[in-house]
C-alpha cells in the first residue's frame, strides 16, 4: 500500500482534528467560582508565607512576597506587632503572587477593639479585637486570635485590615500570610488518567482513514 504526500497530510490533518474534538470533549470541567469563607478562632498560625506586623523587628524572608503600606498612625514593638492607632487608619498589603487564601493573626489586649477585613475592595470580615488583657504585656501574654479568609481565586489579592474604632481602641496586627497550595501526591492524590474515549477515537479514526485510502488505492 503507497500513499503520496498531498494523502497522508490530509490523513494527519483529519486525525488532528479529532484528537482536538475528543480532548476538549473530555477535559476537565471549569472551575466554579470562588466564595470566600472566614473564620476567626483564638490560635496562633504560622502560615507557609508570612510576615510580621512590623517587619523591621522580625524578617522571615518573605518581605518580598508582599507589598505593604500604612495609611495613618501606628506604633510598633521589637516582637512583630504593629498597631493600627487611629479610626480610619488601615494597612494595605498586595499579594506578590497567586493565592486562594489569607490569614492575619491579631495580638489583643485591653487597649485592642473593632476591626475591618476587606479582600479586593469587599468586606469579608468586622469584629472585635478586644481582650482582657492588662496593657504592655509581653507577646506571651497577649490574646492570639487568626483571621482566615479561604476560597478566594487564584490570583493576586489586595487585603486591607482597618480600625473601626471611634473610641481610641488600636489594632494589632502580629502576623500575616498564606499556605501554599498542598502537593495532591502528598495526600494520597492519584495522576488523572485520560478517559478510554479519550484515547481510543483518535486512533480510531486514524486506522479508519488509512483503511479508505488503501481501497481507494485499489
Amino acid at each position: 500500500m503507497k500513499f503520496d504526500i498531498k494523502k497522508i497530510v490530509l490523513m494527519l490533518i483529519a486525525a488532528s482534528m479529532i484528537i482536538g474534538t475528543a480532548s476538549a470533549g473530555y477535559g476537565p470541567a471549569p472551575a466554579p467560582a470562588s466564595a470566600a469563607t472566614v473564620s476567626y478562632t483564638e490560635q496562633d498560625t504560622t502560615p507557609d508565607i508570612y510576615v510580621y506586623g512590623n517587619p523591621a523587628s522580625i524578617i522571615t524572608g518573605f518581605e518580598n512576597y508582599f507589598s505593604t503600606s500604612i495609611t495613618g498612625s501606628t506604633w510598633t514593638d521589637p516582637d512583630g506587632r504593629l498597631a493600627i492607632i487611629n479610626d480610619g487608619d488601615f494597612m494595605l498589603i498586595e499579594t506578590e503572587d497567586a493565592t486562594t487564601e489569607f490569614c492575619i493573626v491579631f495580638a489583643s489586649d485591653k487597649n485592642d477593639g473593632y476591626a475591618r477585613v476587606y479582600v479586593d475592595g469587599n468586606k469579608v470580615w468586622s469584629g472585635n479585637t478586644y481582650s482582657n488583657v492588662e496593657l504592655t504585656q509581653s507577646i506571651d501574654k497577649q490574646t492570639i486570635r487568626t483571621l482566615k479568609i479561604t476560597g478566594l481565586e487564584n490570583v493576586r489579592h489586595s487585603i486591607k485590615i482597618k480600625n473601626a474604632n471611634c473610641n481610641n481602641f488600636d489594632v494589632t496586627v502580629y502576623k500575616y500570610g498564606y499556605d501554599l497550595p498542598e502537593d495532591p501526591g502528598e495526600n494520597g492524590g492519584t495522576e488523572e488518567i485520560p478517559e478510554f474515549p479519550t484515547i481510543a477515537l483518535p486512533v480510531a479514526a486514524i486506522i479508519g482513514l488509512a483503511f479508505i485510502f488503501h481501497k481507494r488505492e485499489e
